[in-house]
């Protein structure tokens, strides 16, 4: 009678000979999975647990959970880690104190460039402008006045609504039509998502809507005089949708025809974002963040901007736009003040 503890199956050549067959290897999507999963705080047993559930081998999971927490290349991204944590602790303080202020967006008629420096700029407060455009002749603007314009060939964003990622997809959505078919469509008044003029068709555009910029006045203190070409030209039908995402500028929005409806959170709440790609949020087109069960959810604030409103949205503010109408304006970053920040901004092509 063989005894059981050297029995062996038939079929098992290395058992047979009595080779001890290591556990089948895990691959490196697998293990950088598990690095991630305990650098974000899960314990060795949670991931376990998930990996086996996903079909790896238990014995090579065990190993390799010994491996990775033993590597000193694990051990130095974990002081990283803490360092990450103790920054994510003190947005949190600030986020804590900015949920004890009120939930909304100030309006400051005929602000002051100094006092708009002191309260928002160098605090970094979104706040509504307004009484500063009234004199614009681009408040005028309708289809029928920028038909004037004549039929230049310019650039818009085409066949987003196809595209859950189409603002991350921005270069491939970018499709030259004439000026007077874009006003035919926008003449038509349905609500779309899938054409809209941008900043990202800045480029072209600042050439071929030249005329239109003339239109266009100063914020004397507020912008550098006399560069017109810093703006970028904003037109689109209701239902247009610019998702979450924080720029690395602070902006000036000026909405001159119809209104806008823009949702913010504080760079304080960047932890409950997440970011994912560069400046982009995983949340992309959900405004309310419904997907986020109310304990964990960023605070956001909701204003509304019609005609002459001019919203200020700091640096790093997370924001979401919607076309609740028709809607035309332009965006300027060339304050008077220092604007750069995207010069020390290290994760380019990292996140």
């Amino acid at each position: 009678m063989l005894d059981a503890r050297k029995s062996f199956r038939a079929d098992d050549p290395m058992r047979a000979l009595g080779i001890r067959q290591r556990p089948a290897a895990l691959d490196d999507a697998q293990r950088q999975e598990m690095a991630v999963r305990l650098l974000a705080g899960e314990l060795p047993e949670a991931v376990l647990a998930a990996l086996v559930k996903a079909g790896a081998p238990l014995a090579a999971v065990r190993d390799e959970l010994a491996a990775i927490e033993a590597h000193p290349y694990f051990r130095a991204a974990s002081q990283l880690r803490a360092r990450l944590a103790k920054r994510d602790w003190l947005l949190e303080a600030r986020a804590k104190l900015e949920r004890l202020q009120p939930a909304a967006v100030q309006r400051r008629h005929g602000l002051s460039a100094e006092d708009f420096f002191r309260d928002h700029y160098t605090t970094l407060t979104p706040v509504v402008l307004t009484g500063l455009t009234d004199h614009w002749p681009g408040r005028q603007w309708s289809l029928e006045r920028l038909a004037r314009l004549g039929d230049p060939e310019i650039e818009v964003q085409w066949g987003r609504e196809a595209d859950p990622e189409f603002e991350l997809n921005s270069i491939a959505h970018k499709k030259r039509m004439r000026w007077r078919e874009v006003l035919a469509l926008l003449a038509e008044d349905r609500e779309t998502n899938d054409f809209y003029v941008t900043a990202n068709n800045g480029g072209l555009n600042r050439k071929a809507l030249g005329m239109l910029w003339a239109d266009v006045g100063e914020l004397p203190g507020y912008l550098g005089p006399g560069r017109l070409g810093d703006g970028f030209f904003w037109m689109g039908p209701k239902g247009t949708v610019t998702p979450w995402h924080h720029d690395l500028t602070q902006n000036l929005l000026v909405n001159m025809v119809g209104t806008k409806r823009v949702a913010l959170a504080s760079p304080a709440e960047t932890h409950r974002m997440q970011n994912h790609r560069h400046c982009f949020s995983r949340f992309g087109a959900d405004a309310t963040l419904s997907a986020v069960p109310e304990a964990e959810r960023a605070r956001v604030l909701t204003v509304d901007i019609g005609p002459g409103d001019i919203l200020f949205i700091p640096v790093g503010w997370w924001h979401h736009v919607t076309g609740l109408s028709l809607t035309v304006g332009m965006s300027f970053t060339n304050f008077v003040w220092d604007n750069d920040f995207a010069g020390f901004y290290m994760s380019e092509g990292e996140l």
